[in-house]
């Protein structure tokens, strides 16, 4: 019998300069050729696992290591990252940081080139992860242009070029549209049935529940549960910060009350690279109103709400805010209308605590109410992590600190990119329901997302960006009865029920 690929016996971890333990007493072993799925609360310690699983921790990070770890036949402590990425390639939370090189096809290429590959090799490896990720029209592209969903791809093809034996991936489905998702999925059983080992951190459960052979629940850095996912989810697991997919719930009505647009997208005109992203898209955003804006991966959702508050200037076409054009006024001054958080939140966040970054933005503003505040941290449940670092806080508590900070300056529109990214269930709801709390007392809300079921949900209307243009802007169902509106932006209505 072959030997486990992973065995942690009695493994924890402690980051520097904390007394708080990241991992306790873990104890599991994965064996060759396995797909196991790796779940639990924002904060619970997946990443941290997943860090430690290739040696970026401690060798990057830091902190304390204790228990018995090995890995592919190796010690991630003894053994540097770069010698461990030969068998464990690792897909990081945050595509961007793992996007290097100048050009899609030359950041692909870095990883075997730095093992030594020879050419021939090199190219054929590229050729192969491409056409599995289908990313050939990105290949001439420069990393940093990309979306987030398309770093998120081109971040996995460098990693499948390295062929690992182990694959790592950190919340790989949380930038991808529908089409991509898919796209993935098949990859991922593709790969497990060659013999090779996944170990996949997920909040979209229904993305892989029904691919994996195992579920890891991770609860404050506890191991506590393993075992088919069915039968795991099967439990009462609403404790630990997981949902097992529920029935769609009707969308909430469309309101029929005619009211003045607090942000209004006129004919927006955005070339980038030679590339035209935006080629005349219109769209309103309403008090009280919460619209989804909807659209395949470089559709240019993300460009489009950096337009809405100021971040980015129209080349053509006009933005106005409560009936202005925004034409070269600073940003600072459209902050006290327009709030946007961003798809990549820990880029928002420098303060030294989470306390100190709720303040910072109303008190600029000079809108700072210590009440307001003290009821944001409680219904983001950032309460405990009010005199921590938001750099050292999970992925998804740093979005949940961004969205609150934004918040506190009491703005009259709120533009979030990617909302639910490396949320966990509980925190998907609190959003959703306070953004409903926000709508009703008149804000504002335009939100990019491809978490279609949650969108539904939540959204009165749906904006479907394609093409650079709006091609569909209607309630929920009316847009789902468009299919080829669907194609065009590639959703799906399989991802509703998700």
């Amino acid at each position: 019998m072959a030997a486990a690929l992973i065995a942690c016996r009695g493994v924890g971890y402690r980051y520097p300069a904390t007394d708080r333990l990241a991992l306790r007493d873990l104890d599991f072993s994965v064996e060759p050729g396995e797909f196991v799925a790796l779940a639990g609360a924002s904060g619970s310690g997946k990443s941290t696992l997943c860090r430690l699983l290739n040696g970026l921790i401690p060798h990057l990070h830091g902190g304390e290591v204790g228990g018995a770890l090995t890995v592919a036949a190796a010690d991630p402590r003894a053994t540097p990252p770069h010698r461990m990425s030969r068998a464990v390639g690792l897909l990081l939370q945050r595509p961007d940081a793992q996007c290097l090189a100048t050009t899609v096809a030359r950041d692909i290429a870095f990883g075997p080139a730095c093992q030594g590959q020879d050419r021939a090799t090199i190219a054929r490896r590229v050729r192969e992860v491409v056409e599995w990720l289908d990313i050939g029209h990105l290949l001439e592209r420069a990393p940093h242009t990309l979306s987030g969903g398309e770093q998120q791809r081109v971040a996995l093809a460098g990693v499948l070029a390295l062929q690992p034996r182990l694959l790592v991936l950190d919340e790989p489905f949380a930038f991808l549209d529908a089409a991509s998702a898919s796209q993935l999925r098949e990859l991922l059983r593709r790969l497990h049935a060659t013999g090779v080992t996944l170990l996949v951190a997920e909040h979209r459960l229904s993305e892989i529940a029904a691919d994996a052979d195992r579920l890891l629940v991770l609860h404050r850095g506890r191991l506590v549960a393993d075992g088919p996912p069915t039968e795991v989810l099967a439990g009462d697991v609403a404790g630990w910060g997981l949902e097992p997919p529920q029935p769609l719930p009707a969308p909430p009505p469309l309101s029929t009350e005619a009211t003045e647009p607090v942000v209004e997208w006129d004919g927006v005109w955005c070339e980038r690279d030679g590339r035209s992203v935006l080629r005349g898209a219109s769209l309103r955003s309403a008090a009280g109103e919460i619209v989804a804006l909807l659209g395949a991966n470089g559709a240019g959702k993300s460009t489009l709400l950096r337009h809405g508050n100021g971040l980015l200037r129209c080349q053509r076409g006009v933005v106005r805010i409560v009936g202005r054009p925004v034409g070269r006024r600073p940003v600072a001054e459209l902050a006290r209308d327009v709030g946007l958080v961003m798809q990549q939140p820990a880029r928002m966040l420098f303060a030294p605590t989470v306390r100190a970054e709720l303040a910072a933005g109303p008190r600029a503003l000079r809108r700072y109410d210590p009440d307001w505040c003290a009821r944001l941290s409680e219904r983001f449940g950032l309460d405990p992590l009010l005199d921590r670092s938001p750099q050292l806080l999970s992925a998804g508590e740093q979005r949940r600190v961004a969205i609150a900070a934004v918040l506190a300056g009491r703005p009259r529109a709120l533009l979030l990119d990617e909302p639910t990214a490396g949320q966990d269930a509980r925190a998907r709801a609190t959003l959703r329901a306070l953004l409903r709390d926000c709508a009703a007392d008149g804000l504002a809300i335009t939100l990019a997302t491809h978490d279609l079921g949650w969108a539904y949900s939540l959204c009165q209307r749906w904006a479907v960006l394609a093409e650079g243009r709006i091609a569909a802007d209607a309630d929920p169902a009316a847009v789902l009865a468009q299919p080829e509106v669907l194609g065009r932006a590639r959703l799906s209505t399989l991802a509703v029920a998700a």
